[in-house]
């Protein structure tokens, strides 16, 4: 039965090409729209939700409060604090210290003809790390022991990528025992290699340096006070046993902080915290690695946004189906007076609706990677082609199916096939207002009204924006220069 009902749903399109074409293309103008949000905000939230036991695993953050007022937050820790925390507080099933690399990092390769070397400036992503870290993050190796790459002074372990770009043509077997000079002077025997990550992550390290190798005070020495010296290169991350919740290790981490600096000198108050490992992405006071971060207000603003997109399209679709009520009027009343029950007839139009929702939906398929090179400027830069063809697009996408079927189908539906046959052969299906007169006509002005609003605002937004790139600042911005100089910290210790 259901086969018949798409059987002539689908001649009955084919007779009105015309009109079944313009459904089409007002269905898929939405469906598109509302895809490419969906893309964005999937991915968005997609981050570090590969981590197995993702819910245990929290970053150790600090508060910096003052006596005046005000408030300061910091992503790292103090430098003893991961080797303190690793020998006094209970209910932690991992500690992970490590410390990223605060600029761009220079990396050479000696030549063994005495000429001038091959030198990579401007290496991004290199990290001061021991074993613990791979034991966090799922990583694969494809050369070099997971255990031990990192247990000594001066090793390294690079990513494929990283590896296939300093050694071209080698494996990754060859590239281990290869030697990279950091910081011109200081050699590094490569150790291990692994493989990318490949899922959606905000640790995207690719140089890892052993921890041993920071320790032995050649890259920064530590002087001060080292309860106080905190910056955000000093990260900590924690993985709590399954009995163990946040409160209780931020109780100790309290307790553990007054027992080695007791006295506040300079009026400020620490305070250590627990950031959860799906907030990295999105916290906006803490650093997250020098990477991107998304904002939850806006990503949940998109998704509203991808809603009233939809809803506007299923509104386009309903006026241009009951606009036609009058045409198919005979055919409907015709069909009742053969037998057709009206449940026949709402399956049949539903039917007719089905089809052209899924013809929809696979031309927003083919326009959603237009759309995201026409907009690349404004869509996160990880976010691919490829995630159309990821299971989470499809289930989205089928959802979508259903739910435009039901929303923008449902009620031209009920209209077509509700009228009495006496009077739907005389065309007055759709006369006086029990037939709905009134919601058509609210259908139809909002639908205007919108279109109204929306035109509206882009010329709005248009004038705003040329305004902004347009007006003379008072200054030639061309002559500016920017430079990072070592941040000064509240506490008046030096961030490395």
């Amino acid at each position: 039965m259901l086969k018949n009902y798409f059987i002539t749903a689908w001649r009955s399109l084919w007779k009105r090409k015309f009109f079944s074409l313009i459904n089409v293309l007002g269905l898929s103008i939405g469906i598109s729209a509302s895809l490419v949000i969906w893309l964005i905000v999937h991915y968005e939230f997609s981050f570090d939700t590969f981590q197995p036991d993702r819910s245990r695993i929290y970053r150790v953050v600090i508060d910096l409060s003052y006596r005046a007022g005000g408030s300061f937050f910091v992503a790292g820790v103090e430098n003893p604090m991961p080797d303190a925390v690793a020998k006094e507080v209970r209910g932690l099933e991992m500690v992970v210290p490590f410390r990223t690399w605060q600029d761009n990092a220079t990396i050479s390769l000696p030549d063994p003809t005495g000429e001038r070397p091959k030198v990579f400036k401007d290496q991004k992503d290199v990290v001061f790390a021991d074993g613990a870290y791979f034991k966090l993050l799922p990583y694969e190796w494809l050369a070099g022991s997971k255990g031990t790459s990192l247990d000594q002074p001066y090793r390294v372990v690079l990513t494929a990528s990283r590896a296939k770009l300093f050694f071209p043509g080698l494996s990754p077997e060859e590239v281990v025992g290869k030697e990279l000079i950091v910081k011109d002077t200081i050699p590094l025997l490569v150790a291990g290699v692994v493989k990318d990550l490949r899922q959606v992550t905000d640790f995207n390290f690719g140089v890892f340096i052993s921890r041993a190798t920071l320790e032995t005070n050649i890259f920064w020495p530590y002087d001060g006070d080292p309860w106080t010296s905190i910056n955000s290169e000093s990260q900590l991350f924690v993985k709590l046993s399954p009995n163990t919740s946040a409160e209780q290790v931020e109780a100790q981490l309290a307790a553990l902080f007054k027992k080695y600096h007791p006295y506040d000198k300079d009026g400020i108050g620490f305070l250590h915290r627990l950031q959860p490992l799906s907030d990295l992405h999105f916290n906006v006071h803490y650093k997250n690695f020098d990477q991107r971060r998304a904002h939850r207000p806006t990503l949940f603003a998109l998704l509203a946004v991808a809603a009233f997109l939809l809803l506007l399209a299923s509104i386009n679709f309903i006026n241009l189906t009951t606009a036609q009520a009058s045409l198919r009027a005979k055919e409907t009343g015709i069909r009742k007076t053969m037998g057709s029950s009206m449940r026949q007839l709402m399956g049949r139009f539903l039917g007719e609706t089905f089809l052209l929702t899924i013809a929809a939906t696979l031309l927003s398929a083919l326009l959603a990677p237009l759309l995201l090179r026409a907009f690349a400027d404004f869509i996160p830069p990880g976010l691919s082609i490829g995630a159309l063809w990821q299971p989470g697009t499809a289930f989205f996408l089928a959802i979508l199916l259903l739910s435009v079927t039901l929303l923008a189908g449902a009620y031209p539906a009920f209209v077509l096939s509700a009228g009495k046959p006496a009077l739907v052969l005389k065309n007055k299906m759709v006369a006086g207002p029990g037939r709905g007169v009134l919601l058509r006509k609210s259908l139809t002005v909002a639908q205007f009204v919108i279109a109204q609003v929306l035109i509206i605002g882009s010329i709005i937004v248009t004038k705003q924006v040329s305004y902004t790139l347009n007006k003379d600042l008072g200054f030639r911005k061309d002559a500016i220069l920017f430079f990072q100089v070592p941040l000064m910290y509240p506490t008046g210790r030096n961030s490395f």
